[in-house]
């Protein structure tokens, strides 16, 4: 029972962060990210979210650049430590 309440939890606030976080972004990773033993993305770096892929309902991915190898990689929202929404300059007149 624990376990399903735990899975349930992590599934809201995945769904949470996919709603948060906005092309345009800025979001840091929990740890290292390594794709096949290679290192993709750091921890200690923030990312510009360039895309939001969402092909199922539980399959969300946010699209950044690599700034190590500069491919497009695929980050899952329960891999995001913290982020920074950017927000429109405003237009005074």
């Amino acid at each position: 029972m624990r376990q399903m309440e735990t899975s349930s939890e992590l599934l809201l606030e995945t769904s949470f962060i996919w709603h948060e976080i906005n092309v345009g972004d800025l979001i840091r990773l929990e740890a290292d990210l390594e794709v096949d033993g290679v290192p993709q993305l750091r921890s200690a770096s923030q990312y510009e979210v360039l895309a939001k892929l969402s092909p199922a309902p539980s399959h969300q991915v946010f699209v950044v650049q690599s700034d190590i190898t500069a491919e497009l990689v695929q980050v899952y929202p329960f891999l995001i430590s913290s982020y920074d929404n950017r927000t429109s300059p405003t237009c005074l007149m």
